[in-house]
């Protein structure tokens, strides 16, 4: 494991809906002393939702508004882990409310933390299985997400024409162009 910094000094500068600011004095593990802004924002899931349709495996993304480009994007689905709940527990529900699509199973493929230089939070990006049926969706009241079903060939053809952005669209393209096979056990 990595060492951790001291924090020797942390005022909240901001409490927000879903993150905080603070500021903090570290004593770091080699020897500096530091002053850093950080935003405290919760773990996030997103994850490859493979489906069945007409003979072939497509895959389930989520077309939603996001304030921080202030734009719609095409990924992954994704959401946060609420309190009390590992990743698998939040990717499963995440499936159903978003997708209306009821899984058994989801196993971590990798921990992504994108911004860590002023972020603690990390996305787990996990691949569901086991697809149960269907379920109704939910929506959070602040969310609205469009669900498109793409083969792969399509999903590639989405990040190369710069549809499909986020890290953990990408990084799952890539895991999967990597492990094909995981897809033919759904």
């Amino acid at each position: 494991m990595t060492e951790k910094g001291k924090i020797l000094k942390e005022t909240k500068e901001f409490h927000g809906q879903i993150f905080d600011v603070v500021d903090r004095k570290i004593h770091t593990p080699d020897g500096l002393t530091v002053d850093r802004q950080v935003v405290l924002h919760g773990d996030a899931v997103a994850f490859v939702a493979p489906i069945r349709i007409d003979g072939g495996i497509k895959l389930a993304l989520g077309r939603e508004y996001r304030a921080g480009l202030n734009a719609e994007r095409t990924s992954f689905p994704a959401g946060l882990i609420n309190p009390g709940e590992d990743p698998k527990t939040a990717a499963l529900r995440e499936a159903r409310e978003e997708l209306g699509l009821s899984y058994r199973d989801a196993k971590e493929i990798f921990l992504i933390s994108t911004s860590e230089g002023f972020t603690n939070e990390a996305t787990h990006l996990m691949l569901l299985s086991g697809l149960i049926g269907k379920s109704d969706k939910h929506f959070d009241p602040s969310e609205f997400v469009k669900t498109l079903f793409v083969t792969f060939d399509e999903l590639e053809q989405l990040i190369l024409s710069g549809k499909v952005t986020t890290a953990p669209g990408i990084i799952a393209y890539q895991w999967l162009k990597l492990h094909p096979e995981s897809l033919a056990v759904i």
